[in-house]
């Protein structure tokens, strides 16, 4: 999803739909800036405490250690390390993490997605809507703004969405025929 798919809707929702070209929305607006500091800690919120988002990617593993610079993202938390398909003892350390292995390996982790602003995708999972975030944001903003009956409303249903979003969903498997029975 864009941020300008966001801020639209955060936009209409607060009233201000008119008073911008969502074409041509103008960099240095406050109202708009804010705004978008509202969505961006909702993403965070979103991605550090509820649904992480999954990265993997292939490293070069130097003296079996592996800075967290190397990274292309930033790491929340290690999934695994594989190297031929096969997992690797790892040990992570506040600057980088050490495997029993040289050369490449594929690295699969949880991260926090970079701030976006104008013009930026929003990457999460696709579990999370747009309204999710925009719910969230609106919370945020009118927290910000003293409107304190607004930002209840918003992070309730925020907060509702977000459940529905984080829930597990499980097959449910028939056994062949159940119903010749």
């Amino acid at each position: 999803m864009k941020v300008e798919d966001v801020l639209t809707e955060v936009l209409v929702r607060l009233g201000d739909r008119d008073k911008y070209d969502i074409k041509n929305l103008p960099q240095d607006d406050e109202e708009i800036n804010t705004i978008i500091k509202c969505i961006n800690m909702v993403v965070s919120e979103i991605a550090s405490d509820y649904i992480p988002v999954e990265f993997e990617e292939e490293v070069e593993v130097d003296n079996g250690i592996i800075p967290y610079d190397k990274l292309s993202k930033r790491l929340i938390n290690l999934k695994n390390i594989t190297k031929n398909s096969t997992k690797i003892v790892t040990k992570m350390y506040p600057n980088e993490i050490l495997v029993k292995a040289d050369g490449l390996v594929k690295v699969c982790y949880l991260y926090m997605p970079e701030e976006v602003k104008l013009g930026d995708s929003i990457e999460l999972s696709p579990k999370v809507t747009t309204m999710l975030i925009v719910y969230g944001a609106l919370g945020e903003y009118c927290l910000l703004q003293g409107r304190y009956e607004d930002a209840n409303l918003y992070d309730k249903r925020y907060r509702e969405m977000l459940k529905v979003a984080c829930r597990v969903t499980k097959e449910i498997k028939l056994k062949h025929g159940w119903w010749n029975s």
